[in-house]
């Protein structure tokens, strides 16, 4: 069952997992949808409990020694942004800290990734994330396949859409159901980029992801970096084997030569993965893995749950 279900504020699931990060703000990062300031994530482990949370590399250890407990906690940060160096990082070293850092490395090449350029476009060129969300359905509905996405919509709940992320609103389960099930890749990309005409886009993506240097200074600094896809597919489970390993083959090869090391853990891009992905993982020597959710108790070393921060965010509120 969902983590989150009708539980009173301060509950946490006796279940040892991680805690989710993704977008943080301040002056110089804008603030997107669910980003955090750096008072909130210091708010937030003081409501955990900063004594359960472990240094990564000792959760790691503990986690594949089979010597987890139930209250015993880790921090995860996903899609090599800027703004966790930079708002979050400050944060963890002040309070003595390490956590689990997942990268997607084609940035690493000078590639743009869309998922992120396309999330930065919608919160600087938009009112509100319903705002750009009215626009991006409008826009697909205008093209020639709009009656197929119109029938397809007919017949959609929302509530019934990623039920295991509670804190997604009908607006981000719709948008999400589109983009994900309805479009595909290359015919989201065709409708965001056109959209997006216009727009200086490697001006826009300056500063969005963390360079070589500030990963090798984290590695230094004993955070532990894991993998997360090369270029980041929403949906890498559908991926054939193959398709796998050239995707997490090619984030390990780059992250191994950048550290001097091979990285032994992971998260799953979106929460996506199927039956080939534990032996493409295995083979390039991972053996620790993150979930995106909370929903799955019984779990194998590559399936470890974690809470996004938006749920705890939350229960704090309450």
């Amino acid at each position: 069952m969902s983590a989150t279900s009708g539980n009173p504020p301060g509950w946490r699931l006796a279940l040892a997992h991680g805690i989710m990060f993704h977008h943080f703000f301040d002056d110089l990062h804008p603030r997107g949808q669910g980003a955090m300031s750096a008072e909130e994530l210091d708010r937030l482990i003081d409501h955990v409990g900063p004594g359960d949370v472990l240094p990564a590399r000792e959760w790691q250890r503990r986690a594949e020694a089979g010597a987890l407990g139930p209250a015993d906690l880790c921090l995860t940060f996903d899609d090599n942004l800027r703004c966790q160096f930079d708002v979050a990082l400050p944060v963890l070293r002040r309070r003595g800290m390490t956590a689990f850092w997942f990268v997607y490395t084609s940035v690493l090449e000078g590639r743009l990734e869309r998922l992120e350029l396309y999330r930065l476009f919608r919160t600087l060129h938009y009112r509100s994330t319903e705002a750009f969300y009215d626009a991006f359905l409008g826009e697909v509905s205008a093209g020639e396949d709009g009656p197929l996405v119109r029938a397809r919509l007919a017949g959609f709940r929302p509530a019934d859409h990623l039920r295991d992320f509670p804190f997604y609103t009908d607006a981000d389960r719709t948008f999400r159901f589109v983009r994900d099930e309805v479009l595909g890749p290359a015919w989201y990309f065709e409708v965001m980029d056109r959209m997006m005409s216009g727009v200086d886009v490697p001006a826009m993506a300056r500063g969005l992801w963390m360079d070589a240097d500030a990963l090798r200074t984290l590695h230094g600094e004993d955070h532990v970096i894991g993998l997360h896809s090369h270029t980041h597919p929403t949906r890498i489970g559908n991926l054939p084997a193959a398709g796998q390993r050239a995707e997490y083959g090619a984030n390990s090869a780059a992250l191994t030569e950048l550290l001097g090391e091979r990285p032994t853990s992971m998260s799953h891009p979106c929460n996506s993965y199927s039956a080939d992905t534990a032996p493409v993982l295995a083979a390039l020597g991972v053996r620790l893995g993150f979930r995106a959710n909370m929903a799955q108790q019984q779990h194998g070393p590559l399936e470890f749950p974690r809470e996004d921060h938006a749920n705890l965010l939350r229960r704090m509120a309450a």
